[in-house]
């Protein structure tokens, strides 16, 4: 019995939703006077392309001219770019808490513009810089599990083609 991609193609859609939409807001609450790191704006891409080829292999799980050599070259575009923004990420991020104020002020990936710090009380700017790292460290971990969904499709998606069960979700 051949395990079907498409429950792994369902959390793959939902976690890129989740990637999206962090990355998203933390290019919006970024401020004026500039512009956001552009680690989100590739965060944000990886999100809408998981959620993309998420469709696809859910569609392609109910179609044979989708399977094969096309599935397994848009599975790979996949992996690479979600493995590509969860090192991004993490090499970006490095490992901390945010918590710790050493940690999110020598990381300006976290600071918004200096427009949006302008008039806020010390507390407040902490707030901020906090917030936005959490979220950050929270798209850092959805691109991962991202990417752990898409090689888990990818695999299933290959061995029920081979084995003739596609669209099966028993």
């Amino acid at each position: 019995m051949a395990s079907s991609p498409i429950p792994p193609r369902i959390a793959q859609l939902l976690f890129g939703a989740v990637s999206l939409a962090l990355s998203a807001v933390l290019i919006a609450q970024y401020g004026p006077g500039g512009h956001a790191p552009s680690l989100y704006d590739y965060g944000a891409f990886c999100g809408g392309a998981a959620i993309v080829i998420a469709l696809v292999g859910i569609a392609a799980s109910f179609n044979d001219g989708l399977q094969g050599a096309v599935m397994l070259v848009i599975d790979g575009l996949a992996i690479l770019l979600l493995l590509a923004g969860g090192i991004a990420f993490a090499a970006k991020l490095k490992v901390g808490s945010c918590n710790d104020i050493l940690y999110f002020l020598e990381n300006d990936v976290f600071l918004p513009s200096l427009q949006k710090l302008e008039g806020l009380s010390d507390k407040d700017t902490i707030n901020v810089i906090q917030g936005r790292c959490r979220m950050a460290q929270a798209d850092t971990a959805f691109l991962w599990l991202t990417f752990a969904c898409a090689v888990g499709a990818a695999l299933l998606s290959n061995r029920s083609s081979k084995s003739g069960h596609i669209g099966s979700i028993v």
